[in-house]
């Protein structure tokens, strides 16, 4: 318990001080409500030593009750003040700390984590952290400090009283650890089937294309039915196993209440207690175990608050690339690999002692069958992997030598697969350079051969294109993205199957727009097309992760080998015809 409220503390930083401070406020809040039942104390006291209560003391009971009323309407202002403000800003600022984090870890986390468990720590785990951390860390800590306190007063107001109420929160430990043991199996699974169910959600809006195509839209509700089932049984399980245990905690205190009761009577009848102090023993019977039973009725919460702080922590603690790195601008730009061995995790051998040099300012074109490692290469030449063996060289520099930013400022990216925001169509080309301005983007847009069909838009470039450009067909996003890496302006380029979703029409266009850019860039190209690569300074064939054909187009095309068999088979395509 008290090494979830460390960690929270740790967590927080600077804003401990605000957190110490709305704990002091709790604790006199919770002094300040016995405040009523002091003023019924001294209200008996004078009524057995008078037989009446005057106006002295009635002006006193008066302040006691209204002064601990309004004292704590002030103090829960302030508490809460400082919980929502200092919970808000703590979890504002691990929210941040996890975005900088997952943007400078490999690319092997995302390969070997679901993208549910994931987004179940950035959204669900940090939004109960941010909702009912600081509540359930001022209950716990006023509810122990309560709990010390009340049982010191209890000891000096009268010694056997004290062993009551101490053997009482004795008898409660038992219970209380059980309930910490199965809470911290049932969070556990909790969190499991959380991910799960918000990794189906995304499944199934993500592939809603697929699933309507192949009609399985049956099959798929029901999968996630019945992942939001076991989710449902998942969040019943929880309260049906701590109902009872709930019950058996605070049974442990109202049974220590009677108890209490009872001895004060047998106290009282023996003439070891006046009336007055036995009157405010049964009230305060009522009332002195509240804060402590509130512990065991946070204790689910509690162990799914310390499961969350695991996940968070989890990403944390991952491999930041960014270790022993430095901020170097290369004085070249040209790209080597030195006897390179790659695989994804324990899967098979992606890459092979391959060995290779793309001359700064020049253009290098990657081909070979599907599976062969093409877009390997390139995700290791900007580092979103690390290699097991060999190493990747920018400008004579190892790329594990560069910080992440330092990397990928000096590199454009045209993924195959083409990623638009939900935004305009210029925010969308001046990703990499928000602050390029409309002629900058409109230059670019030209040089890829896209602003023609911008301007046929309904609000230019001011469009907002969906999520992922879905309001875009492959080729116009292809050339967008194409256009965006133009505007970057980077030394090194690299285009992953840049021209697989463009028509007949636009591939000249492209064609175009890549000979432009090899004028002044170090290019690598990977391409199916053959002819967007005629004019590459090398070609590299590569083959289940070797090279095993390199040379210009005209030197390739003349010797046996998968290049030549590649090219007959596309120039035998361009002849194909439909017939009857």
């Amino acid at each position: 318990m008290l090494k979830i409220v460390r960690r929270v503390l740790r967590l927080s930083g600077d804003l401990k001080g605000r957190i110490y401070t709305s704990f002091i406020c709790s604790f006199i809040d919770s002094m300040l409500a016995t405040l009523p039942i002091a003023a019924v104390f001294c209200a008996l006291l004078e009524l057995k030593d008078s037989g009446a209560i005057s106006g002295d003391t009635w002006s006193v009971v008066i302040v006691l009750a209204v002064g601990g009323l309004l004292g704590r309407m002030l103090f829960k202002y302030i508490i809460y003040r400082l919980q929502s403000t200092a919970g808000f800003e703590f979890v504002a600022r691990e929210r941040l700390a996890l975005g900088d984090k997952l943007k400078r870890v490999p690319m092997g986390f995302f390969h070997e984590h679901n993208l549910g468990d994931v987004t179940a720590t950035v959204t669900t785990d940090l939004n109960f952290l941010e909702n009912y951390s600081m509540h359930i860390l001022d209950r716990v800590s006023t509810g122990i400090l309560n709990m010390l306190v009340i049982g010191v007063f209890i000891f000096i107001f009268d010694w056997r009283l004290g062993l009551i109420f101490a053997l009482g929160v004795l008898c409660s430990f038992p219970v209380y650890n059980h309930m910490q043991k199965r809470g911290a199996q049932l969070s556990n699974e909790r969190a499991r089937v959380q991910s799960e169910s918000i990794q189906s959600t995304l499944e199934y809006v993500q592939g809603i294309g697929v699933i309507k195509a192949f009609r399985a839209g049956e099959t798929r509700l029901r999968d996630i039915e019945r992942v939001y089932e076991e989710n449902a049984a998942s969040a019943y399980k929880i309260e049906r196993v701590f109902a009872p245990l709930n019950m058996s905690w605070s049974l442990t205190f109202r049974a220590t209440a009677c108890l209490l009761m009872f001895a004060a009577a047998v106290l009282v009848m023996g003439g070891n207690l006046t009336f007055a102090e036995f009157s405010v023993v049964l009230i305060a019977s009522f009332t002195i175990f509240s804060p402590v039973e509130v512990l065991g009725q946070l204790t689910s919460m509690m162990r799914m608050m310390d499961a969350s702080l695991d996940r968070v922590d989890a990403i944390k603690s991952e491999r930041d690339l960014d270790e022993g790195g430095q901020d170097i601008t290369p004085e070249r730009f040209d790209v080597e690999f030195e006897h390179v061995n790659f695989s994804y995790g324990s899967g098979g051998q992606i890459l092979q002692d391959m060995s290779f040099t793309v001359p700064e300012r020049s253009m290098t074109a990657i081909v070979g069958p599907s599976g062969s490692g093409k877009t390997t290469i390139t995700r290791l030449v900007a580092r979103f992997w690390d290699v097991q063996g060999g190493s990747v060289k920018i400008g004579g520099r190892d790329v594990r030598e560069f910080t992440s930013d330092s990397l990928l400022r000096n590199i454009s990216i045209v993924f195959q697969n083409v990623y638009l925001f939900n935004d305009t169509v210029e925010n969308n080309i001046k990703f990499g350079v928000p602050n390029a301005s409309r002629e900058e983007v409109v230059a670019a847009a030209k040089r890829a051969r896209c602003h023609d069909f911008i301007e046929r838009l309904p609000d230019g470039y001011d469009t907002v294109i969906g999520e992922g450009g879905s309001t875009l067909s492959g080729g116009e996003n292809q050339r967008i993205s194409i256009a965006r890496a133009m505007l970057k302006d980077a030394p090194i380029i690299l285009l992953d199957e840049a021209t697989a979703s463009v028509d007949a029409e636009n591939e000249l266009y492209l064609q175009q727009a890549i000979s432009e850019l090899v004028r002044d860039k170090t290019l690598i190209v990977i391409a199916h097309r053959l002819s967007t690569i005629r004019d590459a300074d090398q070609i590299l064939v590569v083959d289940c992760g070797s090279i095993v054909q390199r040379g210009t187009h005209e030197e390739l095309v003349n010797v046996p080998g998968i290049y030549r068999n590649f090219w007959n088979v596309r120039t035998g395509a361009r002849r194909w015809r439909v017939g009857r």
